[in-house]
C-alpha cells in the first residue's frame, strides 16, 4: 500500500482533510469524508451516544461526524457533543460521563478523528505516514493553557492512529493556499474565521518564495477567541433569550423572584445545555413554572431541555445569519417539539447585536500589524464563514481599501493549505515560530 500524506483542518464545528498537489502544478485535493452528507468535504467535528435504550438492535457506543447528526435527529435521546475544541484548553474538562464510562478529552476527540483516519486512508488507497494538523493562532492568551490544548490535540491524533503529527497555525496554512495562485510577491493579512476563534497572520508570499524556510516569512500572527459561534450567540441573547423566559420571576415564600440570569445565558453556548438536564436544574425549572409570570416562555425552555433541541434552535439561528448576508431582512423560524417561534430580523439590528464582536476582531488585527512595527499589508485574505457577514467584510474594507480585499474557498482554504504543506518531506521550513 502507498503511503499518505495529509492536512487535517480539525475544527470547532467541521473538519477538512485534503491530500497534497503534485510536480505538475496541480493544487491540493480536498478528501471526500463524508460520501453521504450535504457537503461531502465537511466532517461535522460532532460526537453523539445514543440512550441507552434507544436502540436495543444497535450496539454500536458512539456515532460521529454527519452519522452523529443524522442519529441525534432520528433518536432524540442521547449525549450529543459539539465544539470539543474549544475545551481543549481548559485544565477543569478533565474527563466526562457517558453511560457510566469516564471520557478525557484527548478520548473524545479521537472518537472523532478515528472514522476521519478511515476514510482518508480508504480514498487515499493506503495508510497516513505524513499528517499536518491546523491549530489555531491562539488557543489561549496564557502560555501553559495554550500548550495544554495542542499537548491534547497532538495526544488525540495519535490515539486516533495518526503519526505523530506537525502543527501549523490555521491562517499561515491559508495563505499558503492563496500564495498559489500569485504572480508576484505579496505581504498579505490573512484573515481566518473559524467557529470558535478568528486568526490573523501578516506573512510574505509569493511564487518565488517556495524554496528555504519559510520562518521569517511569517512577519506577526495573533487570534482571539471570536468567531461564527459567537455570533450566533448574539442572535440569541438579543432576540430569543426572553423567548426561554429571561427576565421572567416565580414566587417563593416571602417575594417574587427572577429567574437566574445563568440559566438562560446557558443558552449561548448551545452545547453547554445540557448543563441544565441535571435533575436539581430541572426540578426547580419546573417549580418555578408553576408561579411564574411568563408561563409560555417558561415551557419553551423546559421544552428545550428535555427534548435537547438546542440544535434544533441553532440551525434556525445559523439559517437566518446566512440570510442575512444575501439579504436585508431575514425570518427565523424555529417550530420544534410545540415551541412556536417566528421572529424577523434586519441586517441593521444584526450589525449593532454583533458590533463588540467586529470591534473586537479589529483591535486584534491592529495588534497584529503592530508587531509588525505597523506595516501596512498590499492585500487581505479573508477566508471562513464569518468572512462572508457583509458588517465584517465592510469592516475590513474600510480598514483597508475595498480593492485589497481577496476571498474565496471559506470552508477550505485552511485544509488545502495544509494539504500543501504535507507535500513537503521537511515540513519544519512550514511551522511557527
Amino acid at each position: 500500500m502507498n503511503g499518505v500524506a495529509v492536512g487535517v483542518d480539525f475544527g470547532t464545528s467541521n473538519t477538512v482533510a485534503a491530500f497534497p498537489g503534485d510536480a505538475t502544478g496541480l493544487p491540493a485535493r480536498i478528501v471526500t469524508v463524508d460520501p453521504d452528507g450535504n457537503d461531502q468535504r465537511l466532517f461535522r467535528s460532532v460526537l453523539f451516544s445514543p440512550a441507552s435504550d434507544s436502540s436495543q438492535a444497535d450496539t454500536t457506543y458512539w456515532f460521529a461526524g454527519g452519522q452523529a447528526i443524522q442519529r441525534y435527529l432520528d433518536d432524540g435521546a442521547g449525549r450529543l457533543l459539539q465544539s470539543v475544541k474549544s475545551f481543549l484548553h481548559s485544565p477543569s474538562f478533565t474527563r466526562t460521563t457517558v453511560r457510566g464510562k469516564g471520557f478525557t478529552i484527548e478520548e473524545l476527540v479521537a472518537l472523532m478523528l478515528t472514522p476521519l483516519r478511515n476514510r482518508i486512508e480508504k480514498e487515499g488507497e493506503g495508510s497516513i505516514v505524513r499528517a499536518v494538523f491546523g491549530r489555531p493562532a491562539v488557543f489561549h492568551p496564557d502560555p501553559q493553557r495554550d500548550a495544554l490544548a495542542e499537548e491534547r490535540l497532538r495526544r488525540a491524533v495519535l490515539l486516533a492512529g495518526f503519526p505523530e503529527p506537525t502543527f501549523m497555525i490555521e491562517p499561515i496554512a491559508a495563505a499558503l493556499r492563496y500564495e498559489e495562485q500569485l504572480t508576484d510577491d505579496e505581504t498579505v493579512l490573512v484573515g481566518d474565521f473559524g467557529a470558535g476563534t478568528s486568526d490573523f497572520t501578516l506573512m510574505r508570499l509569493g511564487p518565488g518564495r517556495g524554496a528555504g524556510s519559510r520562518k521569517q516569512d511569517v512577519l506577526a500572527a495573533g487570534g482571539i477567541r471570536i468567531g461564527g459561534d459567537r455570533f450566533d450567540a448574539a442572535v440569541v441573547e438579543h432576540l430569543l433569550l426572553p423567548r426561554f423566559g429571561a427576565g421572567s420571576s416565580y414566587k417563593t415564600l416571602s417575594s417574587r423572584m427572577t429567574l437566574p440570569p445563568w440559566i438562560t445565558r446557558t443558552l449561548l453556548s448551545w452545547h453547554e445545555l445540557f448543563l441544565l438536564r441535571e435533575p436539581s436544574t430541572l426540578d426547580f425549572l419546573r417549580h418555578a413554572r408553576r408561579t411564574t409570570d411568563q408561563p409560555r416562555a417558561m415551557d419553551n425552555l423546559i421544552t428545550l431541555v428535555e427534548d435537547n433541541l438546542a440544535y434544533h434552535l441553532y440551525r434556525a439561528v445559523e439559517a437566518a445569519k446566512r440570510e442575512l448576508s444575501d439579504q436585508a431582512r431575514a425570518q427565523l423560524r424555529f417550530h420544534v417539539g410545540g415551541i412556536e417561534i417566528e421572529e424577523s430580523i434586519t441586517r441593521p439590528d444584526f450589525d449593532a447585536w454583533t458590533a463588540p464582536l467586529r470591534q473586537a476582531l479589529l483591535l486584534k488585527v491592529n495588534e497584529v500589524l503592530s508587531q509588525a512595527g505597523g506595516k501596512v499589508p498590499d492585500t487581505v485574505f479573508l477566508t471562513g464563514g464569518t468572512s462572508y457577514i457583509p458588517a465584517v467584510r465592510a469592516d475590513f474594507a474600510h480598514l483597508f481599501g475595498e480593492d485589497k480585499l481577496r476571498g474565496g474557498e471559506g470552508l477550505t482554504a485552511v485544509a488545502a493549505g495544509l494539504g500543501r504543506a504535507a507535500g513537503f518531506s521537511d515540513t519544519s521550513r512550514w511551522e511557527r515560530k
